[in-house]
This record gives C-alpha cells, sequence and structure tokens, in this order.
C-alpha cells in the first residue's frame, strides 16, 4: 500500500516536467486520476433477507495515454485499488482474472487503418461491455460482465472505411489460459461499430478457445437508438461450446433506458434476463456464479433463469462539466432476497488541465 501511495504522489512530479517537454514538441500527455467510492447497503426483502453493507464499486483508476509524433500513440489504464486490492497484484501474470493493468496499448495509425499491440478489453461487442468499469455499477450489471477476465493480450487491426463505420480483427490470449501466451489458448474476434442517425450498433463475433482446438463461440449484438434526449441500449449475447442447441446453452439479453436532463442529469432503467441451460459450465465458474450481493448456485441457474432490474440517476454538479458525477441506484434479482443501494461519486481529475492551467497563469 505504501509504494502505491508513493507512486500516486511521484506521478505529478514527473508528469509536471514531462508535460513541459511534451508540450513543446506539440504531443501533450494525458494523465487523469479517476477516484471513485461507493456505500451500498443491502436492504432485506421478507423474512429470508440478510441485509448487510458494501463498498460496492469503489475504486482508483489512472488512464494515462498521449501521442508520439504524427503515427503512434499509447494508451495505459491502471486499476491500483478495489473493495479488495491484494486480488489486484497478487493475479499480475495471469490471464483468468483481471488485475492492476487494464489495458496498455501501443497504436500505430496510417490512412484509414489503425494497428495495435498491448494488454487491451476483448473487442466483445455491447453497450454494457463498452462502458469504463469505473463508470458501471456492479449490482446492476450482468453475470457475464461480472465475471469474465475481459482484458487481454494480442493485436488488433482496426480499418475505418469511414468516420462513422470501424471494422477490427481482434487476437488475443484466452481468459481460458493461467498465464498468457504460455497456455498456447487464444481468442479471435471480428468487430463492428457506427454511428448511423439514431442508429449505433457494435457487434462481434468470438471464438475463444477454451482447450487446444476447442472454442466458445459467441455472438454479441449490441444496439444503441438515440431518440432526442433518450437513449435507448439492447444487448444480446449468445455463449455456446458446440453446434447442438446452439442458442440453448448460454444467453444474456440486457436493456437500458436513459432520459438526459440537460446534461446536469441522467436518469435511467436497466433489466437483464440470463440463462444457462447447457451441460457444461462453459465458463468454469464452478458451483457458484457469484453476483456481488447474492450467490446464484449454478445448478439452480438451470432451472430457474436469472433476472436483474433496477434504476438509477447520475446528477453532474460541475458547470459545464461532467467530471464529478454523483449517482444513486437501486438494483435488485430473482435470487437475492435483498435490494441494493448503491450511493456514491465518481471524479474525472485530468492533471494535464490543471498542470497547464497553472503554468499560464
Amino acid at each position: 500500500m505504501r509504494k502505491i501511495l508513493a507512486l500516486l504522489v511521484a506521478i505529478p512530479c514527473y508528469f509536471c516536467t514531462y508535460s513541459q517537454e511534451a508540450e513543446s514538441l506539440g504531443n501533450t500527455p494525458e494523465l487523469t486520476i479517476i477516484p471513485r467510492f461507493d456505500v451500498n447497503p443491502y436492504i432485506p426483502v421478507g423474512n429470508k433477507g440478510n441485509g448487510g453493507v458494501d463498498f460496492s464499486n469503489s475504486s482508483l483508476y489512472t488512464v494515462f495515454e498521449g501521442n508520439i509524433g504524427e503515427h503512434f500513440s499509447y494508451s495505459m489504464c491502471n486499476h491500483w485499488l478495489s473493495t479488495d486490492p491484494k486480488s489486484l497484484y497478487k493475479n499480475s501474470f495471469r490471464s483468468d482474472d483481471n488485475n492492476w493493468v487494464d489495458w496498455l496499448t501501443l497504436s500505430y495509425s496510417v490512412g484509414n487503418f489503425t494497428f495495435s499491440l498491448g494488454k487491451d478489453m476483448m473487442a466483445i461487442g455491447g453497450y454494457e461491455l463498452d462502458a469504463m468499469d469505473v463508470d458501471s455499477h456492479i449490482n446492476l450489471s450482468s453475470g457475464f460482465w461480472n465475471n469474465i477476465a475481459i482484458y487481454q493480450w494480442g493485436g488488433k487491426v482496426e480499418y475505418s472505411p469511414t468516420e462513422s463505420s470501424t471494422l477490427a480483427f481482434h487476437f488475443t490470449t484466452s481468459p481460458f489460459a493461467e498465464r498468457p501466451f504460455a497456455g498456447k489458448l487464444f481468442t479471435y474476434s471480428l468487430y463492428w461499430s457506427g454511428e448511423y442517425g439514431c442508429f449505433s450498433p457494435i457487434w462481434s463475433a468470438n471464438f475463444m478457445e477454451y482447450e487446444r482446438g476447442r472454442f466458445i463461440s459467441i455472438i454479441s449484438l449490441g444496439n444503441r437508438f438515440d431518440i432526442g434526449d433518450f437513449a435507448i441500449e439492447l444487448d444480446y449475447m449468445n455463449r455456446a461450446s458446440s453446434a447442438k442447441r446452439f442458442f440453448d446453452q448460454e444467453m444474456s439479453l440486457i436493456g437500458k433506458l436513459s432520459y438526459n436532463l440537460k446534461d446536469k442529469a441522467e436518469f435511467f432503467i436497466k433489466g437483464g434476463y440470463e440463462f444457462r441451460h447447457g451441460e457444461e459450465d462453459l465458463f468454469g465458474y464452478g458451483d457458484d456464479w457469484e453476483i456481488d450481493g447474492s450467490i446464484v448456485p449454478t445448478g439452480i441457474m438451470r432451472r430457474k433463469d436469472y433476472a436483474f432490474y433496477g434504476a438509477g440517476i447520475h446528477y453532474y454538479p460541475l458547470r459545464n462539466s461532467r467530471d464529478l458525477r454523483i449517482h444513486a441506484v437501486v438494483a435488485a434479482n430473482n435470487y437475492s432476497n435483498d435490494v441494493s443501494l448503491t450511493l456514491g461519486a465518481t471524479y474525472y481529475f485530468n492533471l494535464t488541465r490543471t498542470v497547464l492551467r497553472h503554468r499560464r497563469k
């Protein structure tokens, strides 16, 4: 812990010097520090509820990114603290769990192409996965979101035929291998995203190797519709390890409706439905499929599908800025006898703007 605090103190000192040099070259790096704090009480419903309190998605992130010359860029996101910080560092060199390095990429752009190497989020479509982890609400997210080790090492080729369309091929290590590359298990992803008027898709087809030569196929279709101040997001994901009963093994269906009130507040409702009907536990969660605040036994999942639902508000108190977000979210599901009430705040502190603003005074 002391090393982490020392590093966070040292970063601004280093950054002040480095930003001066980089700015003179026209490539000022950006460092954003993102703390989030939540308090999450559980309110019992009926006699079977347990109640309690935790700190939900309380965490500390940094994002460091910038350009090197005209064609190269870099981006690094670190997850320094969570409610279980020990696990972040214990799993530093594993690919079957997330750790303190979310992504670390170096990209080269030329024409309509971008080539990237490093650790990145697997190109699995859907709006729930597209949001940054620090912005997401654990108890109002799917079982897949809560359990998948989404950040993997590899390479990506992106092609943007227009400003509104992107096609990508992503080759990464597989979350089924304990160590990156050593397990010789890989994931292959085809990805399409775009903005076409009121419709914005994020679609992908993914082949995730769980044994040598054996794959889980994932079809993910994320769709967003913007209609005035309203936005509708619909995510569908199908997961299967064989052609037999391809669409009746594992599935997630998630919907979200949000209303933007003059960029000062966002009201939303969200719900999801998931099932695991296949004989195999595809992602190896074992006897328990853990959702923060409740334990969903695998055997019961086969007999009783999982549903979660809730609502929330995001409020942005700063003038002409969304750097500070205050949030309140209520969530429930059909397994837990408790209702989750998350209250908290997230702040995007851009050190670059602060340093440069100070220098110019």
